[in-house]
Order: structure tokens, then sequence, then C-alpha cells
């Protein structure tokens, strides 16, 4: 029976037995959880056991695509990366963009499930329904050009996409990610790090696969309308036109841009930065598969001590944090920043949160020269900067403690650094202030991956930037009528209508941005029927993503996650020092907190209830949570 719209085959590969087999894409899973972090959700809930060591043989990593990947819908160039997370310890997903996901489905398979640890570096090549485990020694310590170009040459076939991992991931940095194309990253909760553990280097996917679709015609003409609601929402200043770094001066505006380690949320330093970037080191834009946006930017620094080639970035989160998170107000240091945390593979949000929290620590003195390799680790210093960079992607060092993500530096650095850190539940803090859109604090604590600003999805851009998502007929206030800054109950339902949506996109997987431009959840939803033969509209496909948030948080409640984890830390709740935020402070999260609780209908301890996940058709979950003692 054919199931339209999927490969309908997942492969699994077993590194410790060195078998590989192919399992049927099983149809009431995709119902239920379509693809992406819902068909991995349910893999990794009935196959992990809780408690296991994150960068053991027993976890599993999980590489998915979605029900529309590669069949030409907006956006459709994604894949996902599912996992326990070796930085947190609980449900971590990352989605990234490029060409892989498409190829992968074209190569005849939805997902590969990577299971066990090999003794030796392998990479697996995927290619028309067939796959091999191939030795990697001669790759192994490559950074990620070199691996892509190696491996290509090795197949022969340079069409070939390549997922990678560079030096970081197979040093188990904790927060390594995984690149494809590349410069384009699954860079967030450690993927990179537990590819490693297994010494896997790279998958390197290939096929030339016709996807079926159960109505072709109509979904062609579907097509054609999503494309017209896109270019009139370009064309009225909607999208991502200018890419996610030319929102870079907005956020400063509204105090959404992080400053001097979540401190405040604005800088005026850094008031011409973006301005100087496009004038002086933008090379040209680029585009992913199935992409009508073009938001990724290629850049260079021709000369001097931050030079570097043509290259991937920076984009808005990368040049945040590596600006006015640590006081570093020039832009060349960035793009260097950016261009090594690209070819080690590291993820550069949490590098540079790493070495703003060093920075913080120093001037506070919990830290001194004795503990930095004779680093004078000062605010704002870019030579310190690409020295740490370095080292955190080596473990040299003082870049060996900070390779651990904050939560473990700060216990280990001790005094008020756990207080001080900036987190929840492990993962570091992004580049948007919670102070400057009040929904953006519920998302933060209650996000299943940590403190996750698109994960599920980023809430403040409805308060702050207008932003509607196509979510109005779905309940969502007219955007112009919300108090950015109130935190009355009603944000919590706003909260949860966007992280539903969000965690619709990562089921679909699609790129969010995507949602920012007319497409609304009934325009998924027709594209979803026509391609699958099924009937479902858009509020079924909320319906999908509250069934897998829920599913993911009784993952992490299998792991031992309750309300306390829920907190957020001190520092980003005070009062902001400058700008159109300060004095402006987070007062009541924990009504808001109580509010949507009640909404999602957890009990006290964050436990979802068992009536709500039986009527979400997650039985065998609703037993195993009503068994625990909360």
């Amino acid at each position: 029976m054919v199931l339209y719209s999927y490969a309908g085959k997942i492969l699994r590969v077993n590194l410790s037995t060195k078998t590989i087999k192919t399992e049927d894409t099983k149809k009431d899973i995709a119902q239920l959880l379509l693809g992406g972090n819902g068909y991995a959700a349910k893999i990794l809930w009935d196959e992990l056991k809780p408690g296991i060591d994150p960068l053991s043989p027993e976890n599993k990593i999980v590489l998915m695509t979605g029900p529309i990947t590669g069949t030409g819908a907006p956006g459709s160039g994604f894949w996902e990366a599912c996992f326990k997370s070796p930085l947190t310890g609980v449900w971590g997903e990352s989605a990234c963009g490029g060409w892989w996901g498409p190829m992968l489905k074209f190569a005849g398979f939805d997902g590969i499930i990577i299971e066990g640890a090999s003794e030796n570096p392998v990479y697996l090549w995927v290619h028309d329904g067939e796959a091999e485990i191939k030795p990697a020694e001669g790759i192994w310590g490559q950074t990620v050009p070199k691996t892509e170009e190696m491996i290509r040459k090795e197949i022969g076939i340079p069409q070939a996409r390549v997922l990678s991992i560079g030096p970081a991931g197979e040093k188990l940095v904790r927060f390594a990610g995984i690149a494809v194309d590349l410069e384009r990253y699954a860079g967030r909760k450690g993927g990179g790090a537990l590819l490693g553990s297994k010494k896997v280097k790279a998958v390197a996917v290939y096929g030339e696969k016709e996807i079926p679709i159960a109505k072709p015609t109509e979904y062609g003409k579907a097509l054609k309308e999503c494309e017209q609601a896109v270019y009139a929402s370009l064309n009225s200043g909607g999208g991502f036109p200018n890419g996610t770094l030319g929102g870079y001066d907005a956020c400063n505006q509204f105090g959404d841009l992080p400053t001097k380690y979540g401190e405040t949320g604005s800088w005026e330093a850094v008031s011409d930065l973006y301005q100087n970037f496009v004038n002086k080191y933008l090379v040209k834009n680029r585009a992913c598969f199935g992409c009508m946006q073009a938001c990724g930017r290629v850049s260079q620094v021709k000369e001097g001590p931050f030079a570097t080639p043509v290259y991937g970035g920076p984009e808005y989160e990368t040049t945040a944090g590596f600006t006015t998170f640590m006081l570093q107000k020039d832009i060349e240091p960035v793009i260097k920043a950016n261009y090594l945390c690209n070819i080690y593979g590291l993820d550069t949000i949490s590098t540079s949160h790493m070495i703003a929290f060093a920075m913080l620590c120093y001037e506070k003195g919990l830290i001194t020269t004795k503990d930095t390799d004779g680093l004078e680790v000062k605010w704002g210093d870019p030579d310190v900067v690409i020295k740490l960079v370095e080292k955190i992607a080596r473990r040299e060092g003082f870049g060996d403690l900070l390779a651990e993500g904050v939560r473990r530096a700060a216990e280990k650095i001790g005094g008020e650094a756990p207080k001080l850190a900036l987190h929840v539940k492990g993962l570091e803090m992004p580049y948007h202030d919670p102070r400057a859109g009040k929904t953006q604090a519920i998302e933060y604590g209650t996000s299943n991956t940590g403190m996750d600003h698109f994960h599920a999805h980023e809430t403040l851009d409805v308060e702050c930037y207008g932003a509607d998502l196509g979510l109005i007929p779905f309940g969502l206030p007219d955007p112009k009528t919300i108090d950015r800054f109130s935190e009355d109950p009603s944000k919590a339902s706003i909260a949860k209508l966007v992280m539903d949506w969000g965690t619709v996109a990562d089921a679909l997987v699609i790129c969010k941005f995507h949602q920012y431009v007319n497409l609304g959840p009934d325009k998924y939803a027709k594209l979803l029927s026509l391609a699958t033969g099924w009937k479902i509209d858009g509020w079924e496909l909320l319906k999908i993503g509250d069934r897998i948030f829920n599913l993911a948080r009784a993952f992490n409640v299998r792991e031992g996650i309750r309300r306390k984890d829920d907190m957020l830390p001190p520092r980003i709740m005070q009062p902001a020092t400058t700008g159109s935020t300060k004095g402006v402070g987070i007062t009541n999260y924990e009504g808001m907190l109580n509010e949507f609780y009640k909404l999602e209908e957890w009990d006290e301890n964050g436990i979802p209830k068992p009536e709500k996940l039986k009527r979400l058709g997650l039985n065998d979950v609703a037993n195993y949570l009503a068994s625990l003692k909360s």
C-alpha cells in the first residue's frame, strides 16, 4: 500500500553490530504524529530507557524528514535531529535547512535511526534505497568543509549531500552541532557530540526517487496559491527579505537584544552594525531547498586579523551573541568567530554564551588568569573571543570547562556562578529578551528543550513585531491590540497557541519562517491533505502539535523533569537597565505559568494528566505517567 508523500521506509543502523535494516514507515504513527519531531518522539519514547547516559551507546539519534519534505512546498527543505541531549539530559531536537533532507527522501528514506556505537570512525553512505557503513579513519579530525570535500571525492558523486560533524563533535563538546551544506546547522543541544560518541563522522545521501503525491494536479494548484500568498507578504514587507540579521536594529530598539550577559536588552554602541555589515562584508544571499525568502547570508572579511574566506553567515543569533551579549561592538570578529564555529562544528549560540559567561565571572572575580590559561577575559576583547572559540573546539585548557555548557561550568566554578548562569533545563539562553515580550518568558520556561527560542516557537514575535503567523482565525488576538509588557493570564493562551503551531512546523518539517508569510494552518493543512490523501484541517494540525508537545513533555517527566525545572533564571527577571525596556522586569511569571499549566492540563508538578493524554490518543503514555509518584 502506498503511503503517499512519504518515502515509505526508515533506515535503522546499529553501529555496535554493524547491521543495517529497513523498516516500513508506519501509517498509524504518521497519521497521529506526522514526521520530524513527532515520529521521532514516538521512537524515542518506545525505545530509550529512562536515565541512560546521553553519550552512551544506549542513546539513539533519529534524523527525520516530514510528509511534505522535498515536494516543493514552501520551506520544505528542512530535516530534524531528535535525541536525548548530551547538554541537558532531556528531550533534544534541532531543525536545519539546506538540501540534505529532501535528498534523503529522494534516496528512498523518511528517516534514519542511528543506535549503538562504532569502535572506529565511520560514515554512512545512503543512496537509492541502499546504505553502507564505510570507514572514516582518514577523515576523522577534519573540519566540516574538508570532510564534505573528502567524502564527495571518495563516493564520486559531486551532487551528494553530506551531513557531518567537526572536531568539536569528536571531542564531545556538549553543544557541538551537526552541519549540512557547509554552514547550515542543526546547532543546538549537542547532536554533534552524540554522533561523535558513536564515532559517526558523516552521513552522505544521494538519490533520484520520486515522491508519490495522492492528488498531484490539485497539489500543484495549491502550491501556486501558496507561492502567491508568500509573494504578497514579501511585497508588503513581511518575512525576512534582509535575513535574520536584518532585524538586528529593531531588536535593539524593542529591548529584545540581550546585552552584557542579560543585564539589559539594548546597547546604543551597535546601532550602525547592520548597515556596516551590508555595506562592507555581505557577499550574497542564499536559499535552502523550497525557499522563497533566501534569508541565508554569505560574507567575507578580506584582510586583517579577522580575515575569512567567503562563507555562510553570520545570522542574527550569532551576531547578537558575539556583540551585545559580550559587549563586543565590531562585526569583523563576529564573522571570524562564526566561520570558526562552523568549520569546527560548534553551536554559535552556546559558544558565544559561554564566552560571555566567562567574562561575567572574570569581572566578578569568580575566575582569574590562573583559571583561564593566563587570558584576561575582559568584556568585549575580540582577540580573547577568537582564542576561546579555538580552545572550546579542542577542549584545550580553560576551553575544556566551557565545553561542558553553562550549568556544569557554573557548578564547577562555584560561588554565585550557578545563580548568575542563564539557562533553563541546562540549555543556554539564546538572544531574545523575555522582558521585551512576556509570552517569551512562558516559552523559555516550558519548552521541552530548555531555554530555546525556536522549539517550540519564538512567541514574542507576536507581541513585539506584529506577526500573526496565520493564527487569528484560530483564536490569536490581533497583535496590534496586545500589550507586550502585560503579564496577565491571557499571555499563556497566546504562548500555547503559538507553541502548538511551532511544534507542527517541526513535525511537517518546514522552515518556520514560512509561517510568517501568509502560510497559516489552513494552507499547510490543504497541502498535507492533497499530498497524503488524508482529510485534515488547520484545527487538526494544531491538535497534532498539542499531542507532540505533550509526548515530549512526558519524555522529560520520565527523566525527572517537574515544575521546578520550568523556572527562569533570576538575572533575566530583574529590571533591564537601558533602552525601551528600562525598568521592566518579570514580576508575575508564576501566575502566567499557572495559567499555562491549566491550559495544558498539567498537574501542579507539571505532569500531563492521564485524561488529556488519552484524549490525544497517547494511552500508553497516560498509563505510564499515571503510575508515577509526583
